[in-house]
């Protein structure tokens, strides 16, 4: 199990943004929303794999990885995270089960799999945005009965305008 420390997940962004309908008057033919922009939330994560360390011995094994989210939104917003599980590099054919992962995102647990948990809330943000730490803990038990190698998986995070 030495090498299982170059577990990796992959981050995947997802983009969200909400739009807002107008009603118009047709004898001025302007819209109530000119010169107001749309309600608009983004988020930008680096594209790089994160590393969760070295595993190695018995027992259940925690394993920890770290990333900054640059959020930026007119309006309020949530953002949301879940993690889809692990999965073995090409060559290998042995995912590690979801029941034997229990995996936190900044604290909360989560479901492997589609499932989502709401890791930030904010207001509007100054126009550089602001950035959101998200760490991922993920305890793995059982981690002998797994191949040696590198696994990869899947981070989805999601931006939700509104409150």
């Amino acid at each position: 199990m030495r090498n299982l420390a170059k577990i990796c997940a992959v981050v995947v962004i997802c983009l969200g943004a909400a739009g807002s309908g107008w009603a118009t008057d047709r004898s001025s033919h302007k819209s109530p929303n000119r010169g107001r922009s749309r309600p608009m939330a983004v988020v930008s994560v680096p594209k790089t794999p994160l590393n969760f360390g070295v595993v190695s011995g018995p027992g259940p094994k925690r394993l920890k990885a770290e990333v900054t989210a640059r959020v930026m939104a007119n309006c309020p917003f949530r953002l949301a995270a879940s993690f889809q599980g692990l999965k073995a590099a090409a060559g290998q054919t042995t995912p590690i089960p979801a029941a034997g992962m229990v995996v936190t995102i900044n604290g909360k647990q989560v479901q492997v799999g589609t499932n989502r948990v709401v890791i930030a809330t904010g207001g509007s943000t100054p126009a550089g945005g602001v950035d959101v730490p998200v760490v991922i803990e993920m305890e793995i038990k059982g981690v002998l009965s797994y191949p040696a190698g590198r696994y990869g998986g899947n981070l989805a995070l999601i931006i939700m305008p509104g409150s």
